[in-house]
């Protein structure tokens, strides 16, 4: 995939002031803070699309970023070379926290929905107090516990018998994401990356779980759940596998 930098999708723009509408504001780790105005943290939200980088492995961030609409791609360089994606995150998620720590992103993030994110650079949360605040260390440990969580769910979901009932955990995943049975979804060759197969696999995988009447496309870029028949065929134990 050719990635680009999400720095170069424009100037900035100042974060709203009603923070407390964000739909990503229950996992925001710094607008949760009794008594401590946001406007002090110098906001700052950015667009993203498909195929930008949020976040290299490898780099040191100098700001956190709180995902608040679209989705991103987990990839891992191994340490022989090998470059592959390993997950999903969405709106709510926290990325760059290490840099916090000092030390390097283990993981680059690329943009396969679009969407936004906010920032807050590590200056001005040092320059606030924050960094030493409990309570907002509290709520970074929450974030960074949901962000493992997250992907542990994927890991749980993305791995079974056949494409297509891993189609159908990568669905489900992605609902969880957008808080939807209506999923927005990437296109079909991000989700063949993502589950180590190919276009027409994912194709056909999706031929026959519309078949099943577990999905019905809507459009080129939706697709509605039907969660019983879904979990049904995905979970059920002893089930035939979903080629």
């Amino acid at each position: 995939m050719s990635a680009r930098s999400s720095d170069a999708a424009g100037a900035a723009a100042v974060a709203p002031r009603n923070c407390e509408h964000c739909s990503a504001q229950p996992s925001c780790p710094a607008t949760r803070i009794p008594g401590h105005p946001a406007a002090e943290l110098q906001i700052q939200e950015h667009p993203f699309r498909a195929g930008d980088v949020l976040q290299a492995q490898g780099s040191t961030s100098t700001a956190i970023r709180i995902v608040k609409s679209g989705a991103a791609m987990l990839c891992r360089e191994s340490r022989y070379g090998e470059r592959q994606p390993i997950g999903m995150l969405g709106s709510g998620t926290v990325i760059g926290s290490f840099g916090l720590l000092g030390r390097p992103n283990p993981v680059t993030h690329v943009g396969i929905l679009e969407g936004r994110f906010c920032e807050l650079s590590t200056a001005s949360l040092r320059r606030s107090g924050l960094l030493e605040n409990p309570v907002f260390l509290g709520r970074m440990s929450e974030a960074m516990a949901q962000a493992f969580e997250s992907h542990f769910n994927w890991c749980q979901l993305s791995h079974g018998d056949g494409v297509a009932r891993q189609l159908a955990g990568a669905l489900l995943h992605l609902s969880d994401l957008q808080r939807s049975l209506r999923v927005r979804l990437p296109n079909q060759t991000t989700l063949a990356a993502l589950l180590g197969t190919t276009r027409e696999s994912i194709t056909r995988a999706f031929a026959r779980l519309e078949k099943d009447g577990d999905v019905s496309r809507s459009g080129r870029y939706y697709c509605d759940l039907h969660l019983p028949r879904l979990l049904r065929h995905s979970t059920a134990p002893g089930s035939p596998p979903l080629h």
